[in-house]
């Protein structure tokens, strides 16, 4: 079988999409690749910037993303409860 060669230009938007929280399933189908094509291009990826001291920003920006997930997370909680408070008060 003869397997396609994936261009360095694909492989760093792979890199910059997986960096960026964007979920393997979507990259690969986004570029026409396999799932374990992008698992193997961010794995490589990752692998070179660590023997290259890569940058930590992708870090930080998901880390960034998931404390902006919860806070919105927390909001919704507590409109919950709000909704459920009106909701008993109305019952009474």
């Amino acid at each position: 079988m003869v397997k396609k060669r994936i261009d360095d230009a694909v492989r760093k938007k792979v890199c910059k999409a997986h960096a960026s929280g964007i979920p393997m399933r979507k990259i690969a189908s986004e570029y026409g690749i396999s799932l374990s094509s992008v698992s193997r291009v961010v794995s490589e990826g990752s692998s070179k910037k660590g023997k290259t001291g890569g940058k930590k920003a992708p870090e930080s920006d998901r880390q960034k993303r998931i404390e902006e997930l919860e806070r919105k997370i927390a909001e919704l909680e507590k409109r919950v409860l709000e909704f459920e408070a009106k909701r008993k008060n109305l019952k009474n």
